[in-house]
This record gives C-alpha cells, structure tokens and sequence, in this order.
C-alpha cells in the first residue's frame, strides 16, 4: 500500500466546519475554545496545502466559496468518520461507556417501557440506553444507518445485516364499549360482518390484526386512528371494536368505558424481538438485554387473564 502524504489535519477540518456552522471565525473560535488568531491561522494554512480558497472574508460577513462547499461536503465525511472510530474504540475497551440507542415501535413503547427500563437497570446499572420511538420500518432504516443500534418490533427484522431474538408472544384481546353484549372468549368465527377500527397505514399493529382477525365478510370501519389511546376512545365511544396487545391492557383499558375479552385461538398475538445489527461491538451487551425483556413481556402476557 503506497501511503499519501496529506499536508493537514484532522483538527483544521474541524475548524472550517466549525467557521461555516457558526457563520464566522469568531464564533468558531468560542465554540472550538482557541482563540480567533489560532483558529483563522490555522484555517489558512489549510487553504494553503489545499491550493484552494475555502471562504471569501471582510469585515462584515465570511461565505464559503464555490470550491470551498464541495470542500465542506467531504471534510464532513472525514470528520464524521474519525469520530466514528473514536466511538467504536471506546466501546471495545468498555462498552457501558457510550449509551446504547434504542428505537422501540409506538405501540410498545409506551406500555413496555416503564417495566423495561426498571428490569434492565436491575440487570445492568451501568448501562444507560436512549430510546426512541419509531415504527417499524423507520427503526430498521435508522438500523441501516448506524443512528440506531438496537430496536424492538414485532416483526422479524427484513434488513440482511440484522440479527433478532425472540422476547416472547404477547397475545391479543378484542375491546369493545362497557355495555356491548359481546362475552369471551371470542371466537374468530365471531367477526364476521363485524367492523373493526384499525390504526392508520406504516402501524404494524394494524397489518397483524388484519391478518389475524379479518373474516371474509368482516370490514374495516371508515376511521383511522394514530395511537392506540385513540382507537380505544372510539371502541368506548361506540364507533367499533378493535384490538388490543395485552401490554395495553392494564393502561387503556381502565380509563375508558371498554371492556377488554381474550380470544380462544392462542395464536392470536404478535411476536416482539429484539434486533440489533451483525458483527456490531456491542453485539454481546445487546443481546444481554434480552433475559430482562423476556420476563417484562412473559409478565404483559399474563394481562390477558387479568383483564376480562
């Protein structure tokens, strides 16, 4: 391999990206910490390896030129990818040292989570994890991207690179208004000519039900909600029935007029995994977050019982 001699550093691309995100050598230098002498020094000397001037100054205003922003482009490419090394080296020496970054889909983030965080802080206290909520297929692209490193959803992951466990089957319960004349356990067979309010389009929730629940004859009600809060204030306010996982249950259910009713077929219900990317470096550490998961949704399972 023939190594190329590059007259510059690493710190003065920082400096010119720092000089264009704050519109000035003033203000680059009180973010960066150095002074403006040492930063506009340090600037210039790039300009001059390079042989290509990267902003036009005078007193009032400082504006990248023409060259300077294909420039900024690739500069930001190599400083990005110089941190990215600084990241992974961290988390190879110890891997509690940068939190974990977690996307976890709408309709289990809100009902998991609570009893989640507790069981991981239990299990690792020296882990700290951000998550966020994202559907499905936003979780796997930001998977892809490197900006999430681990999700929970209820499908298997349909990205190649990813690896998944299986956290346990949450089953299904059918909600419907407090003074409806339906009883449990529900037959499928009992939905058909029935209508069924459903989540809007991108929730995977949606597409399960559909799968599992939808009859020949059964149709969907002319609204969409965008939560599950929603969809149960429409089943309690006399608009439909639907269905609910049973990590909801103990949260929806007793602040709305609906009553909650299993089905008989135990194959009605999602399967929740947990995914992260192959071959990342905290694979392992990931994957140790699966025994305290497990038991939160084998707990959530147990709700349908609770809840007749």
């Amino acid at each position: 391999m023939r190594l190329r001699n590059l007259d510059f550093s690493l710190r003065q691309l920082q400096y010119v990206l720092a000089v264009e995100s704050e519109g000035g050598f003033a203000r680059a230098a009180r973010a960066c910490g150095v002074s403006q002498p040492a930063l506009s020094a340090q600037v210039a000397r790039l300009e001059e390896a390079l042989g290509v001037r990267i902003f036009d100054r005078d007193r009032r205003r400082t504006t990248v030129t023409q060259a300077g922003r294909l420039l900024l482009d690739r500069m930001q490419v190599v400083v990005d990818g110089a941190a990215a090394i600084d990241d992974l080296a961290a988390t190879l020496v110890d891997p509690f040292r940068l939190p974990l970054r977690v996307g976890v889909i709408p309709t289990i983030a809100p009902y998991l989570l609570p009893a989640a965080v507790d069981a991981i802080r239990a299990a690792l206290p020296r882990l700290r994890i951000h998550w966020l909520e994202l559907k499905t297929a936003a979780c796997e692209a930001a998977l892809a991207e490197g900006t999430l490193d681990a999700m929970i959803i209820a499908d298997p992951p349909t990205l190649e690179s990813a690896e998944h466990v299986m956290l346990g089957f949450e089953p299904f319960a059918l909600i419907v208004p407090t003074d409806s004349a339906w009883q449990g356990p529900v037959e499928l067979s009992q939905l058909h000519g029935v209508g069924l309010l459903l989540l809007e389009d991108g929730h995977c929730l949606r597409d399960h039900t559909m799968s599992l629940c939808m009859q020949p004859d059964t149709t969907e009600q002319p609204y969409q909600a965008t939560s599950l809060p929603t969809l149960v204030q429409m089943v309690a306010e006399g608009m439909g029935i639907s269905v609910l996982p049973a990590s909801a249950l103990p949260v929806e259910v007793p602040r709305a007029r609906v009553r909650a009713l299993p089905f008989v077929a135990p194959e009605v219900g999602r399967s929740l995994r947990l995914g992260w990317r192959r071959g990342g470096a905290r694979a392992d550490l990931i994957a140790s977050l699966a025994p305290p998961l497990q038991q939160v949704v084998a707990d959530f399972a147990s709700t349908r019982e609770a809840h007749p």
